[in-house]
């Protein structure tokens, strides 16, 4: 029995011994690591994201629209409530809640304010607050950027400090 236990243990030791890893694999290894983070930031800077960000699939994207910038995210987008409104091919979210009363709240708000708001839902329960929706991506982008004129970060609850374009 001693001897079987001993000869698993010394083939245990030869087999660990044979996964040495060599300097060339090693610097491979290394190589195409560096490949891939440069690849990575190439793309995050063109996203305008800080380096090594993460990234969701489903996010909003900046796009040049009249050589400024927006967030814009393709998603299905269904009207839930507020005042009706013809839903058109780009709407700008100016929030987003995982309920639907915060959300009707703040499209509450904004009728106050003047705006034709109303409240749109997409995939995976998100409830946008939908300040406006226009036919083209260059009216949305106009009304995104006045939106925001003067308005902090915060104030835009579950998107990236900032209005988002969505086209449904």
């Amino acid at each position: 029995m001693k001897r079987i236990i001993m000869g698993l243990a010394v083939g245990a030791l030869l087999a660990a011994a044979g996964c040495k890893p060599t300097e060339s694999n090693y610097k491979a290894a290394y190589d195409a690591a560096q490949k891939k983070r440069q690849a990575a930031a190439a793309v995050d800077a063109e996203m305008s994201l800080p380096a090594g960000a993460l990234q969701a699939v489903d996010a909003p994207r900046k796009r040049v629209v009249d050589g400024d910038s927006v967030y814009v995210v393709k998603q299905p987008l269904k009207f839930t409530g507020g005042l009706e409104v013809d839903v058109h091919r780009w709407n700008v979210a100016v929030a987003c809640y995982k309920m639907p009363t915060n959300c009707a709240a703040q499209v509450s708000e904004l009728f106050t304010k003047g705006y034709k708001a109303f409240s749109g839902e997409s995939t995976g329960d998100r409830f946008y607050v939908i300040a406006g929706s226009f036919e083209t991506l260059h009216e949305a982008a106009g009304f995104a950027r006045k939106y925001a004129e003067g308005k902090d970060a915060s104030a835009f609850i579950g998107l990236p400090g900032e209005p988002v374009v969505i086209e449904k």
